[in-house]
């Protein structure tokens, strides 16, 4: 065998090793999970927008927190993604990655953000930003130094009348002079200002667009598989959000698309999944620690449906139509308006899921006889008071009253542990959290003035209180982040599945409103029996 012959021999051999090493030694990179059954009853994964822990996430997230309570290079706290898998040779383990986290720890896999490879930034030429610049500045020097020179003449002039020993047509023919030289001057500057912003907007212009083709040509070159093992790039994935950069980072920067990705190409079958947080919060979010969190819809819904196809999942809880047959509670009616006690589990108004909603109940309840108009609405989980105006009049009434904070709420709930003030006031400005639909999250700087009257009624034996709220707004999620966030009560309310630990239900219940009868102008208290 001659020279040639061999080194192609060896490298072939070399390739061969390393392919039968990839094949066989690649699992490993999936942490092993010792479990006393090794089947799973279901072949549903995880539903990731609204689901309970299986018992082996909870085992892996051991794990995972052992090892970040010991890693003490970063202490910075984390939203960690988990999947448990059954690999290709029947053994079962689970892969890990952080949300919007440049980790470089390997015990967590990359998320695309990081898999992303380097920016091919083209440069760009800046003579026009740098010409107007130079105009400008020029013209803004001219402009400034003929000012300063016509103030000074300005002063001689008014001395000079002063004194009455002046030519009052060469003081006027001076003034006029300097106006209009100042007057043209101010008008150069002016318009060399509009170039500069023109040329500068242009530039920017620029960036943004080689900016986007550099997302576009870094998100082609990596390409996923979903359940079913089809293939796209990233670019296909994500065309219609490339725009929105700090979206398009956000959904990136999302740990368990990429797992998926992974489980799917090592020939891995999901089994479970889940999402918690570690370590400590940012100062506007609320989460109850060392419990899980659904998946943020905002930032994994767009990669998830590719990835998820003919994926078999566990039913969405939330899309079960309860209420179809229901036959609702009317607590109070006349002419004017009527009061009703919405179930827990049942939307106020028409949503995405096809489910029953109270707003269709009542308007098939009066079809063909009063118009049943809406006033104010409940969270899907809460139950309690709603009431409806019958006619026009009554409803531009109780609006006003609603906006004007004339109509006083109580609601009663059952809190996780007992605050340190048994009564009091929380005031914390709320707003959208954009990247986590529907969470909402505290915020000084752009967050609406939300404030809430609370009292504690009773305490438990287990640590959990329960309490009356009395909100003087009516901000989304007010309640309940009020209550679990640690500037507010640092309880949340026992099956909170947003800022707390889902339990049988959201213990929230709107017990009573007080109102001016739009009619009547009599007070009138419409109650709601707390059901817990």
């Amino acid at each position: 065998m001659n020279d040639a012959s061999q080194a192609l021999s060896r490298k072939s051999k070399l390739i061969f090793g390393r392919l039968f090493a990839l094949k066989f030694f690649i699992p490993i990179m999936f942490k092993l999970l010792e479990l006393p059954n090794s089947d799973i009853s279901a072949a549903t994964l995880t539903y990731p927008y609204h689901y309970k822990a299986h018992d082996w996430v909870k085992l892996a997230r051991s794990h995972i927190c052992v090892h970040l309570d010991q890693a003490a290079a970063n202490q910075a706290g984390r939203l960690v993604a988990v999947l448990v898998c059954r690999l290709a040779d029947g053994r079962t383990g689970y892969i890990c990655g952080c949300d919007q986290f440049d980790s470089h720890d390997d015990f967590f896999e990359p998320s695309f953000w990081q898999r992303l490879p380097a920016e091919k930034l083209s440069p760009l030429d800046t003579s026009r930003v740098d010409q107007t610049y130079a105009v400008r500045v020029k013209a803004e020097e001219a402009y400034l130094q003929f000012k300063n020179e016509a103030l000074s003449r300005k002063a001689h002039r008014h001395e000079a009348r002063q004194s009455k020993s002046f030519n009052p047509s060469e003081l006027a023919a001076s003034s006029q002079r300097d106006s209009g030289q100042l007057h043209r001057l101010k008008l150069q500057y002016t318009l060399a200002l509009q170039a500069e912003e023109a040329a500068r907007a242009d530039f920017q212009h620029r960036i943004h667009h080689e900016l986007i083709e550099d997302y576009k040509r870094r998100l082609n070159e990596i390409v996923i598989c979903n359940a079913k093992g089809a293939k796209r790039s990233l670019r296909q994935l994500l065309e219609s959000v490339i725009i929105k950069e700090d979206l398009l980072k956000a959904i990136l920067r999302t740990a368990l698309p990429a797992l998926l990705d992974k489980a799917y190409r090592e020939d891995a079958r999901p089994l479970c999944m889940g999402c918690f947080w570690w370590g400590p919060l940012a100062p506007y979010d609320a989460r109850e620690l060392d419990t899980f969190c659904a998946f943020a819809k905002e930032r994994h819904e767009t990669l998830l449906q590719f990835l998820l196809d003919e994926q078999p999942l566990e039913p969405n809880e939330l899309a079960v139509d309860r209420f179809k047959n229901t036959s609702l509670e009317i607590l109070y009616e006349d002419h004017d308006i009527v009061a009703v006690n919405k179930p827990e589990g049942m939307l106020s108004v028409p949503g995405k899921l096809p489910v029953t909603d109270l707003f269709t109940l009542m308007q098939k309840r009066y079809e063909g006889q009063s118009p049943i108009l809406l006033l104010h609405r409940l969270d899907m989980a809460t139950s309690g008071v709603v009431i409806f105006a019958k006619n026009r009049e009554a409803h531009r009434t109780l609006q006003r009253a609603f906006a004007m904070g004339d109509i006083q709420k109580c609601y009663i709930a059952l809190l996780s542990r007992t605050p340190e003030q048994s009564q009091g006031t929380v005031d914390l400005p709320l707003c959208l959290n954009p990247y986590e639909r529907p969470r909402q999250m505290v915020e000084f700087a752009y967050g609406k003035a939300a404030l809430t009257n609370f009292k504690v009624l009773q305490k438990y034996n287990d640590g959990r209180c329960r309490i009356a709220f009395y909100p003087l707004t009516g901000r989304t999620h007010q309640l309940r982040l009020h209550a679990a966030h640690h500037l507010g009560l640092g309880s949340p309310i026992v099956g909170d599945d947003l800022y707390g630990t889902p339990d049988t239900r959201l213990y929230l219940h709107a017990q009573s409103l007080t109102l001016t009868h739009p009619k009547t102008g009599k007070p009138l208290t419409i109650e709601a029996t707390c059901p817990f």
